[in-house]
């Protein structure tokens, strides 16, 4: 099972940051949050900012990122196929 790392989004939503040359505080007027929010999120401290982290990968790349409920529903429907 894959388990939802916040570190490592935060660390690649700050090396996107970086890259785009932006300052926390641009970043979150691009995603419509807070500069403390971007920070928290960089510094991978709380999983209540998974959404500003998935706002910021999204906003800076062009990675798209599943809702958190993919893994389990597709985990459902591969259980779901061995019962047929």
């Amino acid at each position: 099972m894959n388990y939802l790392d916040i570190k490592a989004l935060g660390n690649l939503a700050r090396e996107l940051r970086l890259q785009s040359k932006l300052s926390q505080s641009e970043v979150a007027g691009l995603i419509g949050s807070s500069q403390p929010n971007v920070s928290s999120v960089e510094k991978g401290q709380d999983t209540r900012y998974i959404s500003v982290a998935i706002n910021i990968i999204q906003e800076l790349s062009n990675y798209r990122l599943e809702g958190p409920f993919y893994r389990i529903q597709e985990q459902r429907d591969e259980r779901d196929q061995s019962y047929k």
